[in-house]
């Protein structure tokens, strides 16, 4: 929707002047098409103002004084106007430019020192990979410094672990570790000692009975995994079975079934909404609205309440206190009554968030607010269809349709194959899972076992065993320490070697190690490598030239990241934001559209020229389609705002005298004018915020 001037008229009785053109019809609100004048003589149009022009071709709003009285005016010749309604509707602005197709990653590369050009190792629109050497300053012999730098870096690592090695490492650590693990397994055996001269515990009966009732429910699960498999293996072998036999009829008729019904979805589609389904969407705005009411109308919890409730959070927390501190009754008693308490604080706790959540949070009335929104959208979405709705049943049906034609032809080796090699992998799961019953049968064996074990408490061989497990975890330990310390003697006998000359070596490789940094970041700058896989869109110079330090030599850009870069006039940069949509046509495509959104506003960008404004756009689009190259132009419409069920009337009939704004009209059988407010103007349509009423009759530009 391009931008174009506002038609402006003089005041009654002003002399009228220049050409107007044709008006295309407009229709009324009852539905009844009124047509533009033919033509009219030179001279019966009055000037044209134009409040706003955008050379990128955006749409305006224009805005008036206040209200005017209005003026009677003869009787009107409708030579050089046309009587339209003013009539409710929504508008839409929107933004649009041209653009090109640019890469999302583009690099202009250059070299980090001054020099004579050697080499330029690729051209215009050739494909490169990352880390390929595209240039190369003349370097002399800084290729055999950097190597020589690399053998003196590794000559002097050499020498240093030489004589590293040659020193004694006072490493005690596997010895110490022994001491450890010898300590940790003697306290073992004295803790499962006394654990069987004072009887099993309640927790550890628990935990076998636990264990047991986990290993029956393990057994259980392989039993329902093998039939489960077994399941799936005669499905798919059924399914083999059915598609050697073919097609019954019952799926054949389904198929013609799916066919009709997406048939009837296209003709549905191709003739627009039903009233039916536009009331539906009408309801769900409304009942949205309700909801965001009631959200934003419940009233907050009471002071009183919420101090009830933290009262009632401190008791619990005193009553749980007493019961973790009380030692009367058995175990099983002390832990149910904790248990009980921390019960009581939780739903104490519970009803104290409750009451401070009562009052809905901003996020429910925002979640709220964005239902409200949807609806709307999907209201507007069903009032004005898009084409795609009617491309996308097209695309249903022929899908029922290759389904059916595919149905009905025998299967094809491919699908064979496919269907037997699952049959075949089921097979191995259900072999897999047959051997893991047995297994997780005798792991509940063994988990009762061990129950009963502790139920009928240890015998004496139980406890001699154990006790003679602590007296060889006693002597291992001794043997342990005894290790160490030998260790530590030797340690200090043989540490006799001065570490004054592995620091001097450790110095010598500091030295060669920076001495390589500098002459390879030499050689790095004399080149330009690629940063990333792209194509090379522009190159600067030839071998031999001589080339400043940071001047753009090379640019490269990745094909693989395509979007749609737009400049924007400056009266338009206020209006955009990111996240607007966007529809995009490419020169190449005619007649596809494609979505876009917007990613990135005009900004100031910071040159070696100083600041300067960057007008570009930057907006992400969903590639439907391969074939997109970077530098094909585009045209984008950027929709910044949408009004819905406001005064519209054609823009021809809006006039500008001066500051005045005004539209003429119909009064019965006399011409009158009246000021109004503009608000958003459409290429055809201008909203009328305020000075006329729906109903009315204008006199439009022909």
């Amino acid at each position: 929707m391009g931008a174009s001037a506002l038609a402006a008229c003089a005041a009654p009785g002003a002399t009228p002047s220049g050409p107007q053109t044709a008006q295309t019809s407009q229709t009324s609100p009852a539905g009844q098409a009124v047509n533009p004048a033919a033509g009219q003589p030179a001279g019966a149009q009055s000037a044209r103002a134009q409040p706003t022009t955008r050379a990128t071709g955006s749409t305006s709003s224009t805005s008036s004084n206040a209200r005017a009285p209005a003026a009677a005016t003869p009787a009107p010749s409708l030579t050089g106007g046309v009587p339209v309604k003013v009539r409710r509707g929504t508008i839409t602005e929107s933004v649009k430019v041209l653009g090109r197709v640019a890469s999302a990653q583009e690099a202009d590369l250059y070299f980090k020192t001054t020099g004579r050009l050697r080499g330029l190792f690729t051209e215009s629109g050739q494909m490169v990979h990352a880390g390929d050497v595209l240039a190369e300053l003349e370097t002399g012999d800084l290729a055999t410094k950097v190597g020589k730098a690399q053998a003196d870096v590794e000559n002097a690592r050499i020498k240093l672990e030489q004589a590293r090695a040659k020193a004694v490492i006072p490493d005690t650590s596997s010895e110490e570790a022994a001491v450890a693990k010898a300590q940790i397994d003697l306290d073992q055996a004295k803790l499962q000692l006394e654990k069987l001269r004072s009887g099993a515990l309640d927790s550890d009966l628990a935990s076998a009975q636990a264990a047991v009732e986990a290993a029956r429910t393990n057994l259980q699960k392989a039993r329902s995994d093998l039939a489960q498999k077994q399941s799936d293996l005669a499905a798919k072998q059924a399914s083999l079975e059915q598609l050697l036999a073919g097609p019954t009829p019952a799926d054949v008729a389904k198929a013609q079934a799916d066919v009709e019904a997406a048939r009837a979805k296209l003709q549905q589609a191709s003739s627009g909404p039903r009233p039916e389904d536009v009331q539906a969407a009408q309801l769900r705005v409304e009942q949205a609205k309700l909801k965001l009411q009631q959200l934003r109308n419940t009233p907050p919890a009471s002071p009183e309440d919420i101090a009830n409730a933290q009262l009632a959070v401190q008791q619990a927390q005193a009553n749980l206190d007493k019961a973790r501190a009380d030692t009367s009754g058995s175990p099983a008693q002390r832990e149910a009554a904790v248990r009980a308490a921390e019960l009581a604080l939780q739903t104490a706790k519970n009803n104290l968030e409750k009451l401070q959540n009562q009052q809905p949070s901003p996020w429910d009335i925002r979640q709220a607010e964005e239902a409200v929104a949807s609806a709307e959208n999907d209201l507007a979405k069903l009032q004005h269809t898009p084409p795609y709705d009617a491309q996308s049943a097209q695309i249903a049906y022929d899908q029922a349709v290759a389904k059916l034609a595919a149905l009905q032809r025998p299967p094809s080796d491919d699908d064979l194959a496919a269907l037997r090699a699952q049959i075949d992998s089921l097979q191995h799961a259900v072999e897999g899972a047959q051997a893991a019953v047995p297994s997780a049968a005798a792991a509940l064996a063994a988990a009762e076992a061990k129950l009963a074990a502790l139920q009928n408490g240890p015998n004496s061989f139980d406890l001699s065993d154990a006790e003679s497990k602590v007296q060889t975890a006693q002597a291992a330990l001794d043997q342990a320490r005894a290790k160490l310390d030998a260790k530590r003697s030797t340690i200090g006998i043989s540490q006799a070697t001065s570490s004054y000359d592995v620091q001097l070596l450790e110095k010598a490789l500091q030295a060669a190690q920076i001495t390589l940094q500098t002459v390879q970041q030499q050689y790095d700058d004399a080149r330009i490598v690629a940063p990333f896989d792209g194509k090379i869109t522009k190159v600067n110079g030839k071998p031999g030239d001589n080339i400043n330090a940071f001047t753009p030599v090379i640019s490269i850009s990745s094909p693989s990241q395509l979007l749609v870069q737009a400049q924007v006039a400056d009266a338009d940069i206020p209006k955009l934001a990111v996240g607007e949509q966007a529809l995009i046509t490419l020169d190449v495509f005619p007649g596809q559209v494609l979505k876009g959104t917007v990613i990135v506003l005009p900004s100031s960008v910071v040159t070696q020229q100083g600041v300067v404004s960057d007008k570009t756009v930057k907006i992400a689009v969903d590639w439907t389609r391969p074939g997109a190259e970077v530098g094909m132009s585009a045209r984008v419409q950027i929709n910044v705002q949408q009004k819905d069920g406001v005064l519209i009337v054609p823009k021809s009939a809006v006039r500008t005298v001066g500051k005045r704004t005004f539209v003429e009209y119909l009064d019965g059988n006399v011409k009158r004018s009246r000021n109004v407010e503009v608000g958003i103007v459409s290429d055809q349509d201008a909203e009328i915020v305020s000075g006329l009423e729906e109903g009315m009759t204008v006199i439009a530009g022909a």
